[in-house]
């Protein structure tokens, strides 16, 4: 039997994060902190890795991020701490993820985060990195 090796997307570079140390800054929402895990530079830009948690000076609770939808061809997000709740096109009502929950949003999906805990966090996956965002509502601090 010959070995065969995939192609395509999986010629990435090893990339090792630690997530502890990180320092979180400024990215797409004002109400929210991230940190980059460096996916996008070891898979060549196919996926972006991040952690995002709430930026307590500039969350309130009636925080929500407003309807929109990303050119993404997937979002994969796995809260690591306190609760979320959203709205998501085609599913009645809100649904509520906590700790230890994923969640998958499929392509230009709408979506609005319309609740987090104070101490929400979440490690978002999603490609490819470079992709828009196209905001319907507008997004509340």
């Amino acid at each position: 039997m010959s070995e065969q090796r995939l192609t395509g997307w999986n010629k990435q570079k090893p990339a090792f994060t630690y997530a502890k140390d990180r320092k979180f800054g400024p990215g797409l929402r004002r109400a929210a902190l991230y940190a980059d895990l460096g996916l996008a530079e070891a898979t060549g830009g196919n996926f972006h890795g991040e952690i995002i948690k709430v930026n307590k000076e500039k969350h309130t609770p009636q925080g929500t991020t407003g309807m929109h939808r990303h050119d993404y061809d997937f979002q994969f997000n796995y809260v690591l701490s306190g609760w979320i709740d959203l709205v998501i096109e085609g599913i009645e009502g809100t649904l509520t993820f906590k700790a230890g929950d994923t969640y998958f949003l499929s392509h230009k999906i709408l979506h609005n985060e319309t609740r987090v805990s104070d101490d929400f966090s979440v490690l978002q996956i999603y490609g490819p990195a470079e992709a828009g965002t196209e905001q319907l509502t507008p997004e509340i601090d």
